[in-house]
């Protein structure tokens, strides 16, 4: 019966369609998703998706309709014109990146309303109007990275209310317009890092409520203040890494959830000692290559949340001041960099600073390392002592009259650093005598774990010294032997000039024997 009244309706319908059904008929139409054209010649299509990639165009390709997502990297594009990406009103991401685009009119992304995701990295760029971005409210990621921009214009992100990355790297920003930011409710990462920030305005980022980590690395930042970033009540990662900062200062008494700052590479001399009391969660911080000499003891005070810290490459100055520094290192139970060397004074200069503390006993009370032995010789001016040339009593001509200038007493400061210098060197016996005694531990236990784990071979080695001990002997032995029995004995007869006549004619006389080794003889 259903079907019945469904074929009659139909019949009806199609006899006498009325103006309203033709209306509902065409709209329906209009809703309907359009066929994507043909793909391109050289270009790669996957499905609704087109890559045009590194072919060097220098215009996008016509007539395309139908498209979720275009590529156009690694091309030629010189410059986006009004009405460029007409009949894309279905693109829901577009990468325009490795490009040489350098003008990037108001409307160029006119009907783009879809995108939530545009890049427009590595090109030429060097301004955007602040109307470019406004057909593209449902933009969710941007990257601006490795362009020429030196100035964001103060409505550019007019409208991305739900923006959530933002890349701005490497371009020649000098500065960041105050609320640019106000519409961004939604932004969690954003990256402004290698630019040319010289300073920082107090609403610069006002209006970023979840915005998690922020970049502001590489800029020429001289000062920082936590003032800076009001209201960033999401905020867990902090960088600051590279610029010229000297102070740090906090003019707001407010707390914030960060975890993560990094402050490393800076010219860090002063830090108020109130400044990490905003940040009590703090887990993570870098402080290395500064030039901090110390640290006040109410901001290790401050540091009771912190996990990791690095203080490598400072001007530590190893007198009294480092000794609350050192203490609590001690009973730091995180991660931190153990090469905390001394800058100053000059018997400490290249020395670790916790050793520096412990060989020179900086932090023992009313000890000092370089404490000098003092010589005073006093010389009055009695007269019956001094003898009359060389008076203790001399006469100064001043401007009335003559005035008695009586000799003071002679203070003599000697140095006193034998105490440091022998303290040094005991240190350096110790620690010589206790390398030797690993080295030699180590040694013992190398042959016990091959004695244990290789015995054959041992004593196969064992066996080949013996044997060649015993060929030495047999050699030295046989040696012996041959030079006594190559020693031959004969007469030496030497009779004087009256017994060899004697001898000769009587053939008697004295004559002596003398029992020598053999000799060689010439014939």
């Amino acid at each position: 019966m259903d079907f019945l009244l469904l074929g009659l309706c139909l019949h009806w319908l199609l006899r006498r369609p009325s103006g309203v059904v033709l209306c509902l008929l065409g709209a329906c139409f209009q809703m309907l998703p359009a066929a994507p054209s043909g793909c391109p010649g050289q270009c790669r299509c996957e499905g609704r998706l087109l890559y045009c990639e590194a072919l060097n165009l220098t215009e996008a390709p016509h007539n395309l309709s139908g498209l979720l997502g275009l590529s156009l990297r690694y091309n030629s594009l010189s410059e986006l014109r009004a009405g460029q990406f007409t009949g894309l009103m279905q693109l829901t991401w577009l990468y325009l990146d490795h490009n040489h685009i350098c003008s990037v009119q108001g409307d160029a992304f006119q009907k783009l309303r879809r995108v939530k995701e545009l890049t427009l990295s590595s090109n030429q760029i060097t301004e955007l109007a602040n109307t470019t971005f406004r057909p593209m409210p449902n933009l969710r990621s941007v990257d601006l990275s490795y362009n020429k921009l030196q100035a964001l214009a103060p409505d550019l992100f007019h409208g991305l209310r739900k923006l959530t990355t933002l890349h701005m790297r490497a371009n020649a920003i000098q500065f960041v317009p105050v609320r640019i930011f106000q519409d961004c409710r939604s932004l969690k990462f954003l990256d402004i890092g290698y630019n040319q920030l010289k300073s920082l305005a107090r609403n610069s980022f006002a209006g970023l409520f979840k915005l998690t980590e922020l970049h502001l690395e590489h800029n020429d930042l001289i000062k920082v203040n936590f003032a800076h970033f009001p209201r960033l009540i999401s905020l867990n990662s902090l960088c600051l890494r590279r610029n010229k900062v000297a102070i740090v200062v906090s003019s707001l008494d407010w707390v914030w959830n960060l975890e993560k700052m990094d402050l490393s590479g800076n010219e860090i001399e002063y830090m108020e000692p109130h400044v990490f009391e905003t940040v009590p969660y703090l887990q993570s911080l870098q402080l290395d290559s500064n030039r901090l000499t110390y640290i006040e003891p109410r901001i290790l005070n401050s540091w009771k949340s912190l996990t990791s810290i690095t203080l490598a490459g400072n001007l530590w100055d190893c007198g009294r001041n480092v000794c609350a520094l050192a203490s609590w290192l001690s009973n730091f139970q995180g991660r931190y960099d153990a090469n905390l060397q001394c800058a100053s004074p000059e018997y400490a200069q290249g020395e670790d600073v916790l050793d520096a503390v412990y060989a020179f006993h900086l932090c023992e009370d009313g000890a000092e390392p370089t404490s000098g032995h003092l010589l005073s010789a006093a010389v009055t001016n009695r007269s019956d002592l001094a003898p009359p040339e060389s008076s203790a009593t001399t006469l100064v001509d001043g401007g009335e009259g003559l005035h008695d200038s009586t000799l003071e007493p002679i203070t003599v400061a000697i140095p006193g650093g034998e105490h440091a210098e022998n303290a040094v060197q005991i240190h350096k016996v110790v620690t010589g005598t206790m390398a030797l005694i690993f080295s030699f531990l180590i040694v013992v236990l190398v042959l016990y774990v091959s004695w244990k784990c290789f015995p054959a071979s041992l004593r196969q080695l064992r066996q080949c010294f013996v044997t060649q001990r015993r060929k030495q002997k047999q050699k030295q032995t046989m040696h012996q032997m041959a030079a006594m029995s190559a020693q031959e004995y004969y007469v030496d007869y030497k009779p004087n000039h009256i017994e060899g006549a004697l001898v000769i004619i009587n053939e008697y006389g004295s004559c002596t024997c003398h029992q020598q080794p053999a000799r060689e003889c010439e014939v």
